[in-house]
């Protein structure tokens, strides 16, 4: 039997293969397998041999010195194979989370891939300070980003200076 698909129906269906195709996938220890759940995942385990079945999802995929957030629990719950966990593993979709800074305007090119520099500022008290000095698990000074969108004119800076609040996506 043949079924046809209508042209609104096979862009949802080629949508959902892209989102599918996009998803980032690992394993986390149950107690940590929660939607919103952020981990740095700093380095593949060393004692971790590469030729456990589960290597590839659990380490390989990921991005050393990279913060994650879990958006997705899936159904999967198995032990370690190398009983490296004190409980079962869960598998999870994770995502990079959105990064977010300030830069200075006439550095704005949406789309261009830079390497990142703090804008820094010893303003404590201002509310755009978390933008210019962003948390170094976040990000690090020389890192490569690709500048995203620019989100909001910073109108008030304390020290005078033509910023804006900039969405960073790592590369």
């Amino acid at each position: 039997m043949v079924e046809f698909v209508d042209q609104c129906s096979f862009k949802r269906i080629k949508y959902y293969v892209f989102i599918l195709a996009m998803a980032l996938m690992t394993f986390l220890g149950k107690s940590f397998a929660y939607k919103g759940f952020q981990f740095f995942f700093q380095e593949p385990k060393q004692e971790c041999p590469t030729t456990c079945t589960l290597y590839e999802t659990c380490q390989q995929n990921l991005t050393p010195n990279t913060v994650y957030e879990v958006v997705e629990i899936l159904d999967r719950v198995i032990p370690c194979p190398e009983d490296f966990h004190e409980e079962d593993m869960v598998l999870v979709k994770i995502k990079k989370p959105v990064l977010f800074a300030s830069m200075h305007n006439k550095d704005i090119y949406e789309g261009s891939i830079l390497d990142f520099t703090p804008v820094g500022c010893d303003h404590d008290d201002c509310v755009y300070h978390k933008y210019c000095q962003p948390h170094s698990l976040m990000i690090q000074r020389g890192q490569k980003v690709k500048l995203v969108q620019r989100m909001k004119k910073i109108k008030k800076c304390p020290r005078g200076l033509h910023l804006s609040v900039v969405r960073f996506q790592k590369k």
